[in-house]
């Protein structure tokens, strides 16, 4: 059902908003794969299991004094699949550089979980944000 897999995801949003790792992780599968832009100054781009999810994760919010998605848009396929659109924005901790850029992310669920999470946005307005700062 299409209803449950945006319910999913809206709770993982949730999650984020209030940088509640342990919300998020308990979302995602113990095999969850992240896949984000290696530009992204905590990324080394390819994340496994809990305990990457949760390095990426916490590598974001170590170098981010403030962070959040505004969503725009939850389009599901299905019971296993659903894209993100929206606007990130976000500072950095170090020198306040601040950046508001497009997302869109991927979610691949299975049996209620979150197994995959694919991440595309504007790497260059979140690098010149930390370069500046």
């Amino acid at each position: 059902m299409s209803e449950q897999t945006t319910a999913i995801v809206e709770r993982l949003y949730e999650g984020l908003a209030k940088a509640d790792i342990e919300t998020v992780l308990g979302i995602f599968d113990p095999e969850v794969e992240i896949v984000t832009p290696e530009a992204l100054p905590w990324s080394t781009g390819h994340y496994t299991g809990l305990e990457g999810a949760a390095a990426y994760f916490g590598g974001a919010l170590e170098y981010l004094d403030r962070t959040g998605f505004d969503v725009e848009e939850i389009r599901p396929s299905g019971e296993d699949w659903a894209a993100v659109i929206g606007m990130w924005h976000g500072r950095f901790r170090v020198g306040g550089g601040e950046f508001n850029v497009k997302f869109v992310h991927f979610w691949t669920l299975r049996d209620g979980k979150v197994v995959k999470g694919e991440g595309i946005s504007d790497t260059i307005g979140i690098v010149r944000a930390f370069e500046a700062a």
